[in-house]
């Protein structure tokens, strides 16, 4: 046992080694890269991938793993041993063809969709795309073969959220889809809805202010400056590239707060990832057990924190200061959380964000199982715009071509927003719960008690549990839409006194 122990040890570190070379590779791609090393990014990309999944194709890997299924482990190591023995069985049902050829398209899409931005102009994109989804396709049909779904989409879904499936996740959409709806009425029948204007957000931030907030933020939250670093990037995004080693990228956009949010939005995800390296092992267990789980962080501080009254008590004086603010805290909190629609997911508020998530929950499904082809995105795209948000986009740049996901391959991505939404909202519950006095901290600009009791009920237990199971030992119940929907009843009451 000694010895197999020994060898998934090794194999573990390897892997996760060439997993963080590979972050390395898209970092810099996203970043700094010339744009016309794109072929060669291809090749390196590809050539990693390879190695990782040749790794993970091991049979002396896979052996050993087997080996131990037999014997009688402590628990973290038979959830380790069980959770490799999955992922292993998942890896050997792609061909290494198959890997390289989705690696090298993937990249070259990126690239393509990256031009398709700019050119405003989704039949650039388009080809590129159709390959992404063909290979995806492909791709569930080959995990089909081990994790025998229900539903194809079940089998890219559990990639990202480990026993989540459609059958479980429409209801929970459903449920948050009427429950927004209703409160969007309340709100637009409102007279404060009626008469509402945006007058402080139509100021002109200076770039140089908007950097220098956004690194204020992120070392605030808790990021040190000698394990963490700020970059900008088309799409903001945060990658670990080892231990100590995490990174986050933001943008300055015609929006002046979005620079901020952004910030503060994917700095939740870099604190989740600096916890989960802390003990250095190199084991599978260190991560993340869905992708859910992880955007439960960074929507959190964005969200429950970020665009609540109490941290805005401390930030707001410092922006009246910098920006030459006229108005109140009252405006400028009023202002901030303003309801109306907006054609851009992540610039869009936080009611409205989650029908953003159905929509393309909707259109990945058909994507998937060939009820919806590529060169009908735009107009079916646009068809949801007008019916969940009463919008419809102008150009492909807003509209279907505002999200970097579909390039790099992540079919099946999208749900973990609303489901992370979800569970940010019962972790601040709980929070306030255990420390009714917490706002008093949040209004001095201290989340270190907010920052130590997410990383002792939450970022060390890695994915030790399943993310709903996780979830339900912080906050006493698992997934539960009902405590998002009371969240924002209770906020936007008070905002529009509805």
């Amino acid at each position: 046992m000694k010895e197999d122990l020994e060898t998934i040890n090794k194999f573990q570190k390897e892997i996760i080694l060439l997993g963080q070379t590979s972050a390395l590779l898209d970092w810099d791609l996203q970043t700094y890269m010339p744009k016309q090393a794109a072929q060669s990014r291809a090749e390196q990309s590809a050539l990693v991938s390879s190695l990782i999944h040749e790794k993970m194709t091991n049979e002396t890997f896979f052996q050993a793993v087997k080996n131990l299924k037999k014997e009688k482990l402590d628990r973290k190591n038979e959830v380790l041993v069980k959770k490799i023995y999955k992922e292993l069985t998942k890896s050997r049902t792609l061909p290494k063809e198959f890997v390289e050829e989705l690696s090298k398209t993937t990249s070259l899409a990126f690239n393509t969709w990256l031009e398709a931005r700019e050119k405003d102009n989704f039949k650039i994109f388009q080809p590129h795309l159709e390959k992404v989804i063909a290979l995806k396709q492909k791709e569930a049909n080959y995990l089909n073969s081990f994790l025998q779904c229900k539903n194809s989409y079940d089998a890219l879904l559990d990639n990202y959220e480990e026993g989540m499936t459609v059958e479980k996740l429409k209801p929970l959409l459903e449920e948050l889809k009427q429950g927004l709806i209703k409160i969007l009425t309340k709100i637009k029948n409102s007279e404060h809805y009626k008469t509402q204007k945006e007058i402080l957000l139509k100021k002109k931030f200076p770039r140089e202010t908007q950097i220098e907030f956004a690194t204020d933020v992120f070392r605030r939250i808790g990021l040190p400056e000698n394990g963490s670093r700020i970059d900008f990037a088309e799409h903001p995004f945060e990658t670990r590239l080892g231990i100590n080693d995490v990174r986050i990228t933001t943008n300055i956009r015609d929006d002046p707060l979005f620079s901020f949010t952004s910030t503060i939005h994917e700095s939740g995800h870099a604190l989740y990832e600096l916890h989960l390296a802390e003990k250095s092992r190199y084991d599978f267990l260190e991560s993340s057990p869905s992708y859910g789980m992880h955007e439960s962080q960074s929507r959190f501080w964005e969200l429950m924190i970020g665009k609540s009254k109490p941290f805005w008590e401390f930030y707001f004086p410092l922006f009246s200061k910098k920006f030459n603010l006229k108005g109140n805290l009252d405006d400028w909190y009023n202002e901030i959380n303003m309801v109306k629609p907006s054609l851009i997911r992540i610039e869009s508020d936080e009611i409205h964000y989650c029908l953003h998530i159905i929509l393309r929950f909707e259109l990945e499904q058909g994507l998937l199982d060939g009820s919806i082809q590529v060169k009908d995105l735009p107009q079916l795209w646009n068809e949801k715009m007008k019916t969940y948000l009463n919008i419809v986009p102008k150009t492909d740049k807003e509209g279907v071509l505002q999200d970097v996901h579909w390039s790099g391959g992540s079919i099946g991505y999208f749900p973990t927003y609303a489901i992370g939404t979800v569970y940010a909202s019962q972790l601040y519950t709980a929070i306030k719960k255990i420390m009714p006095t917490i706002e008093k901290d949040i209004e001095k600009g201290d989340f270190s008690k907010i920052r130590e009791w997410l990383k002792n009920n939450l970022h060390v237990h890695g994915a030790l549990f399943l993310a709903d199971d996780l979830i339900k030992n912080a906050t006493g119940q698992g997934s539960n839409p009902k405590i998002f929907l009371k969240y924002l009843n209770d906020k936007y009451k008070e905002i529009y006194g509805f």
